[in-house]
């Protein structure tokens, strides 16, 4: 069974990096303005604000594996349909279609490796994502070799033959693993769940730390473009990521253990407002490239949010608690700071957006140390 969960992670991560590197990029190249980019950019995590949370609560109820099922199916085919068109329209709708289908699988898979490691003390969750991490990597660095010079939209092919590699790996995850919690899934307790004050002021911090960190993720690909990088070193920068993050899947455990979640998570985003400082600044796109060592510590944001989730929720509603982290982060954060990011870049330039960004940064990082205080906890995965 370990071996089957860390495939899954490997495959299902290796489908995303094929294509999400590169979109951005494609839809420059096919002449989009940063607004219309940040507004495509911003749909997915709109549409994660609702989605992503009702998707978990479907599955505490009907089962996690069998909801992870239908969404990997359905996505490795609905992928493939952004190479049909070229219209802004089309691929907004196109765009907000396959959030539909895909948005909850990677908080799914987080609740079933978290469901697979009750009782299990020698295993942690950062063994299994390790390889998420892996995936990433591999595939962005192979991909981006591969479709250099060539047409764009072949990622989308890549993405959509992983993607039905993970489905197909996932069919052999245990049928016990993803079965129904609808018998001790209490409604009432959702509602205590939805209404604890340490939960929501500890998403309030991770969306507004992430509004700062999106024209990092978003934008990124674009800014080394106009440095005059190649689809291949774009590649590379994303292998990178993956790259950078692998060793604190080792040492993350004991770091939030030692200094608490929101510690942790602060100190990864100071990590990520240097990387936006050096951006502002560099103009070359070999030094941009390797500045993306700096994202080493988002494997400590992620060990660090998760652990917290974990304990803070109970457990029949874990697939919900993971939902409601990954609707803050990606679907909040990422729909108010991608629009930004994108106007941003619009009137002042990659540079000055990046810059303001890690200004940003820096001041939420500040005042979450000091406001948001906790001792040391003794993370669960």
């Amino acid at each position: 069974m370990n071996f089957v969960l860390i495939l899954v992670f490997f495959f299902s991560y290796s489908s995303s990096a094929a294509w999400m590197p590169f979109f951005n990029v494609y839809l420059e190249e096919i002449g989009f303005s940063g607004i219309q980019i940040g507004t495509i950019a911003g749909v997915r995590p709109a549409l994660i604000i609702l989605i992503v949370p009702i998707w978990g609560m479907v599955a505490d109820l009907w089962g996690h594996r069998r909801t992870l099922l239908f969404a990997m199916l359905l996505t490795a085919f609905t992928i493939l349909g952004f190479g049909l068109q070229t219209s802004f329209w089309f691929l907004l709708v196109w765009s907000a279609l396959l959030t539909l289908l895909s948005g909850h699988i990677a908080p799914l898979i987080d609740s079933m490796t978290l469901s697979h490691l009750d009782g299990r003390s020698k295993l942690s969750y950062g063994h299994f994502r390790f390889w998420g991490s892996v995936g990433w990597m591999v595939t962005a660095f192979v991909v981006g070799f591969i479709i250099s010079g060539q047409d764009l939209r072949l990622s989308f092919v890549y993405a959509a033959v992983l993607g039905s590699i993970s489905f197909g790996i996932a069919l052999m995850t245990p049928r016990n693993l993803g079965k129904s919690n609808s018998d001790s899934a209490r409604w009432d307790d959702l509602g205590h769940v939805l209404r604890s004050k340490e939960l929501l002021l500890f998403l309030a911090m991770i969306i507004l730390l992430q509004i700062g960190a999106s024209p990092i993720f978003t934008f990124y690909p674009i800014y080394l473009a106009e440095l005059g990088a190649s689809s291949q070193m774009i590649g590379l920068a994303s292998a990178l990521l993956g790259l950078s993050e692998l060793p604190f899947f080792f040492l993350a455990a004991a770091i939030v253990r030692r200094i608490g979640h929101v510690n942790a998570i602060g100190i990864t985003f100071l990590f990520f407002a240097a990387r936006a400082f050096l951006f502002s600044f560099i103009t070359d796109p070999a030094l941009a490239t390797a500045v993306q060592v700096l994202h080493a510590p988002f494997s400590l944001f992620l060990l660090a949010s998760v652990a917290y989730i974990n304990e803070v929720v109970p457990d029949e509603w874990r697939a919900t608690g993971q939902a409601l982290l990954w609707a803050a982060f990606i679907g909040v954060a990422g729909f108010f700071g991608n629009i930004l990011a994108g106007s941003l870049y619009d009137r002042f330039g990659s540079q000055m957006m990046f810059r303001l960004s890690g200004f940003f940064i820096v001041v939420v990082v500040l005042v979450a140390m000091l406001t948001l205080r906790e001792k040391p906890v003794q993370p669960s995965v």
